[in-house]
């Protein structure tokens, strides 16, 4: 018997915030439930295994992303610099100061280099971070061009997260996000 009333979604929520804490393959089952105010066996009502849950995990911060970051890319009432502005700004919010912010980019990586089931769906999500960011750049740059821009500002992003973590300031995402912008001259 559950604990306390939850859904899936809180389920997710609350091993997103574990996975990102302690890694997905430190964390286990028994730990998501109790965070989730299940029993463990109450888990595999929502999920089939630990690897259902991760893969439904991945799908849920991609869906946040497509939502309320990857959109303002298309959004044509903005310039292609306020586009740019305005996806970098949800991003960095999310990568720096939401609890879940770092974990495609962390978690979701290193998950798919060891377990390959998880490599196609975190594809997906860079798949759509590139397409977000080659709109944009497509607006003054040729196509070919904007891809090798897309690839570039995605590596350069990823990059100043990293050091972002590693020397405690920001200061590295404002640089990069000033670089993309002057592509946008």
């Amino acid at each position: 018997m559950p604990l306390v009333k939850t859904d899936e979604q809180q389920i997710i929520k609350s091993a997103l915030k574990l996975f990102r804490k302690q890694s997905y393959f430190n964390t286990s089952m028994a730990e998501i439930a109790k965070s989730s105010g299940l029993l463990k066996g109450s888990l595999y009502h929502y999920f089939t295994s630990k690897e259902d849950l991760m893969k439904k995990v991945i799908i849920s911060v991609h869906d946040y992303f497509k939502s309320n970051v990857f959109s303002h890319a298309y959004n044509d009432q903005w310039s292609p610099k306020e586009r740019m502005s305005k996806l970098f700004e949800s991003a960095s919010h999310v990568f720096l100061y939401k609890e879940d912010g770092t974990f495609i980019g962390n978690i979701g990586v290193e998950s798919a280099v060891m377990s390959p089931e998880f490599a196609e769906i975190i594809r997906y999500f860079f798949l759509d971070f590139f397409h977000a960011v080659k709109t944009i750049y497509h607006t003054v740059h040729p196509l070919e061009e904007s891809e090798e821009l897309a690839e570039r500002a995605v590596a350069e992003i990823e990059g100043s997260l990293m050091l972002c973590r590693l020397f405690n300031t920001d200061q590295y995402l404002k640089n990069t996000m000033k670089r993309l912008l002057k592509r946008l001259d």
